[in-house]
């Protein structure tokens, strides 16, 4: 059998095979089906970076250039479906909190595949812009229930030891989706009928299936049935995950959640969230969400393809776009199997610091005109956008995630979570609305400049990240409160011991207020 949390003290530093010791076939078929419910995220985003850089959907929804002889989409509308549909993530994101919380995670992600089968539906048989960008929005529905719900689900049900590959799950799917759209869409760019934009529209019909078909064996969260009172549900879901626990195991782990618990009878109000209690970890979430998307990642995500045909670079535009995402991927698979080992704290100092650099960069040759430009520096702005891409992989993309679901105090998780996504959803809008405005030589006309500034909003996200997210590899979400409770300065954290669920039931500690001061001291030696 697994270690026990009886030992989790002393667990932060596991090497990777021994955190594998922790693993059973539910616990990967529940990352697997969080992951497809990620795909199912990026597979929607890779593929509209594709198909609006398409000849076939400017046909279809573009304005006629008689200088160029051919259609394109105005740049006000392609800022319209790219940020308007953040609207819809919003809407999902808010709409899921309300139904994780009352209905279940379960229920959740039922509404979640309903929702995407929409979206795709009415984008595929789309005959207008409007009816499109509907679709658009509608289907981002999907992806704003998708980051509220599965970090949730995954902090709920995953081991200490293992949590932070699974938060990693998220974005390797993300990415893994863009690749596999990226891919698609590669193939069917010369196709001149409204085929070339339809199929990997279509396409977004399949992942949804997928979850919706495996839902039944998903167990519902414990964590979750215990808060709700369902005790016996509770134990047999926990038995499902656990697998080779012993029945006295699985009582024992009940009983210390609901002993730590006592005192959260009745989910928080949105006045706990910012209350003295809790303002620090909302404001360290919140931040979490808001770094990742304002390093500029919509830039090379979204506009890639297009960013290519803009700077003479159109001829491999669909091919780099292809290769950034595989070198993504490659960066997320890193994480997962080193974030619980290296810590969420190095990671993204390292991955910030390269991504500034590699902004600054592009932003240098883009000061350079197009019909000037040596092929070296063509080159090297393709690097620089596929570099910045890796760094992201690396750090914000995936551990932004992670520390919103291990930062959120118990009693408000849902709210936290809701809160930070909102943030998330309102800076991707602003910097998806902007950037075509800012790019395109009909407006601001920056180009790769716009390298610069991201470069240096990078620079200050770093230094927010040294001074504001704290290190909680290898802590249970009961240690994270006495962590939080205890007053401590962030940066010790690392340094600090806790005592985990089964300790504090085993020492009769009271609840509430008192976890909080529960005797916790600095490691020696350290």
């Amino acid at each position: 059998m697994a270690p026990t949390t009886a030992n989790r003290a002393s667990n932060a530093n596991l090497t990777f095979a021994q955190r594998l010791k922790f693993f059973n076939s539910m616990l990967f078929f529940i990352m697997i089906h969080m992951a497809f419910c990620a795909f199912n995220f990026g597979f929607d985003v890779g593929t509209f970076g594709g198909v609006q850089a398409m000849q076939s959907f400017a046909d279809d929804f573009g304005e006629y250039n008689a200088e160029k002889d051919s259609w394109a989409l105005a740049p006000s509308l392609r800022s319209v479906m790219v940020s308007t549909p953040f609207i819809g993530k919003a809407l999902g994101a808010i709409v899921c909190g309300m139904i994780a919380e009352r209905w279940g995670r379960r229920m959740a992600i039922l509404v979640l595949c309903i929702v995407s089968f929409i979206g795709a539906t009415l984008q595929t048989s789309a005959t207008t812009a409007a009816q499109f960008t509907i679709g658009r929005i509608i289907a981002y529905a999907m992806t704003g229930m998708a980051v509220v719900v599965v970090p949730i689900y995954q902090a709920e049900t995953a081991p200490p030891e293992l949590r932070g590959m699974f938060g990693c799950t998220i974005q390797f799917m993300i990415i893994f989706g863009q690749v596999v759209a990226s891919l698609i869409t590669y193939g069917t760019q010369n196709i001149t009928s409204n085929a070339g934009w339809q199929i990997p529209i279509g396409l977004q019909l399949v992942p949804p299936f997928l979850i919706l078909v495996l839902l039944p064996i998903l167990p519902e969260s414990p964590r979750w049935l215990v808060s709700r009172d369902r005790n016996e549900d509770a134990a047999k879901s926990l038995r499902k995950i656990r697998k080779s626990a012993s029945e006295e195991d699985i009582q024992f782990e009940i009983e210390s959640w609901r002993f730590v618990n006592a005192n959260e009878q009745h989910k928080g109000s949105w006045a706990e969230v910012f209350n003295k209690k809790n303002r620090l970890r909302t404001g360290i979430a919140v931040f979490a969400m808001f770094g990742q998307q304002i390093t500029g990642q919509a830039f090379p995500t979204q506009y890639q393809v297009v960013f290519y045909q803009q700077e003479g670079l159109g001829a491999n535009a669909f091919l780099y776009n292809v290769i950034s995402n595989v070198v993504g991927l490659i960066a997320v698979i890193m994480t997962w199997f080193t974030v619980d080992g290296a810590g969420r704290r190095p990671t993204l100092l390292l991955g910030g610091a390269m991504m500034a650099a590699f902004m600054l960069i592009l932003g240098g040759m883009g000061t350079v005109p197009v019909d000037s430009r040596t092929d070296s520096m063509g080159d090297m702005m393709v690097a620089s956008f596929m570099l910045f891409n890796f760094f992201f992989n690396l750090s914000w993309a995936p551990l932004a995630y992670v520390i919103v679901s291990e930062t959120a105090a118990l009693r408000v998780k849902e709210k936290t979570n809701l809160l930070s996504m909102v943030v998330s959803v309102l800076t991707t809008f602003v910097t998806s609305f902007t950037t075509p405005y800012l790019i395109n030589d009909d407006y601001a006309g920056l180009g790769g400049k716009l390298g610069y500034i991201y470069g240096a909003i990078n620079v200050l996200v770093v230094v927010g990240v040294f001074f504001i997210v704290p290190e909680l590899k290898g802590r249970s979400l009961e240690e994270v409160d006495q962590l939080f409770a205890s007053g401590a300065p962030i940066r010790s954290f690392s340094k600090m011991e806790t005592k985990n669920a089964e300790q504090l039931y085993e020492e009769g500690v009271a609840v509430g207020d008192k976890l909080g001061t529960v005797t916790i001291e600095h490691k020696e030696g350290r």
